[in-house]
């Protein structure tokens, strides 16, 4: 790559907000811990902090089996979750497409979904769990409801509804009456999947990251002063970070958020998703071409592209030569090393935007400070599971979360982790 396209492609990258000048990791960092604060005080702000009255530690009861029904924006799954000394096992797993992504649906249809699936496990389980990944508001009687369905859902009645009381009417009418219900959020049941996977941790953060994003970590209640009355202990806390509004937003992000769901909303969301990396690309590219940084025939088949999904990105970092569509669109060397610059661009950037969310809530709790006893990172999403995204994060984890603001984190992962987190969730909160 010449001087003259090198240049001007650093331009374009800073004009689509993807260069570390313009992704301070200080300033992030701070703008998030403003926003918490803010919101703790019953200001307005974008990062809602939700207090979920949970227990963050107790007893996992051995061989009392929970009944977890979780809901995300793809399906309804439930399976039986078991602890002997202190190690979960599954058992009974079934899953159904969820109502209200594929045609519009009330919340009642998700509820229903919900019972049908979690029927034939209650002759064997008194414990019945929720786990979801979408905010809630939190009622401090154990109980709560959606604050908003993600863009790629359509539910209607359900604001102000709440989800326990619901479950357990539909239940009721199943004859499975005397049964303790327990509704916790996704990211804070990855937090408690940690303490089970890697006990015995100085303190625990949950974090997820996927087609949502979102950190979690444990506080007194006390903290939230918009709050008057509310308990003191130590409880959970879902951050809500996903409906962050202070990222840097560039000349790609701009037709994007324009034409998706809720313009000027979830900027985090928008620009680290697994849905949304991808088509990142995809117009950052179109803009490469607009400033004749590719050759024509280059620029012609990227035109043509409507869409775009982050595996094709993946397969063209991998193999630029052969790996897909964007490698036969990148034909000349040249617009290959473009190509590349722009994805290696792109995956840096989600991965600074969630390092600044992971080091706030890590500040905030006051996690890891000492380097003999980090904190442990309940970590869960296929952004974890692919090395491409899971890198960039642990790179900047070390170099700018340790280093410069000195918070010691590790990671810990698995497949199964919300559920084996909402489980537990049960048992400490009888």
């Amino acid at each position: 790559m010449n001087s003259t396209t090198r240049n001007s492609l650093q331009d374009l990258l800073r004009a689509c907000c993807m260069t570390p000048d313009v992704l301070d990791l200080r300033t992030l960092t701070q703008q998030v811990l403003s926003q918490m604060r803010i919101s703790l005080y019953g200001g307005k702000s974008s990062i809602p902090m939700l207090p979920t009255f949970l227990k963050p530690f107790g007893t996992l009861t051995p061989n009392r089996p929970v009944a977890v029904a979780e809901w995300d924006d793809r399906q309804v799954q439930v399976s039986l979750v078991t602890f002997q000394d202190g190690n979960a096992s599954l058992s009974d797993q079934n899953r159904f497409p969820i109502p209200g992504r594929e045609y519009p649906a009330p919340l009642s249809d998700l509820i229903y979904a919900a019972a049908e699936l979690l029927e034939p496990l209650l002759d064997r389980a008194k414990d019945v769990v929720l786990c979801l990944p979408f905010p809630v508001d939190y009622d401090s009687k154990g109980d709560g409801a959606v604050r908003l369905f993600p863009g790629t859902m359509t539910v209607s009645d359900y604001e102000g509804k709440p989800l326990l009381a619901g479950l357990r009417d539909e239940l009721a009418g199943r004859g499975f009456s005397d049964l303790h219900l327990v509704l916790v959020s996704q990211v804070d049941a990855i937090q408690l999947a940690a303490g089970v996977e890697m006990p015995g941790q100085s303190r625990y953060l949950g974090l997820t990251w996927g087609t949502d994003v979102d950190a979690a970590f444990a506080a007194p209640g006390s903290i939230v002063l918009r709050w008057l009355g509310i308990p003191g202990q130590l409880m959970l806390f879902d951050g809500g970070f996903s409906s962050f509004e202070g990222v840097p937003f560039g000349l790609a992000d701009l037709p994007k958020d324009r034409d998706c769901y809720a313009p000027g909303q979830d900027l985090l969301l928008k620009t680290t998703s697994t849905d949304y990396l991808g088509d990142t690309f995809r117009l950052v590219m179109i803009k490469a071409a607009e400033r004749k940084l590719l050759s024509f025939g280059c620029s012609r088949d990227i035109l043509s592209l409507t869409t775009l999904d982050l595996a094709s990105v993946l397969d063209f970092l991998n193999d630029p030569e052969a790996g897909g569509t964007i490698a036969h669109f990148c034909r000349e060397p040249e617009d290959r090393e473009v190509g590349l610059v722009v994805a290696q661009a792109v995956l840096d950037r989600a991965a600074r935007l969630v390092c600044a969310m992971v080091s706030a809530a890590a500040q905030f709790a006051g996690a890891g400070k000492d380097p003999a006893s980090p904190a442990c990172v309940g970590a869960w999403g296929p952004a974890l599971e692919l090395p491409a995204l899971r890198s960039r994060l642990e790179a900047q984890l070390a170099d700018f979360t340790r280093d410069t603001l000195g918070h010691h984190l590790i990671l810990c992962t698995g497949q199964q982790m919300p559920a084996v987190g909402a489980a537990a969730a049960a048992l400490y909160n009888p």
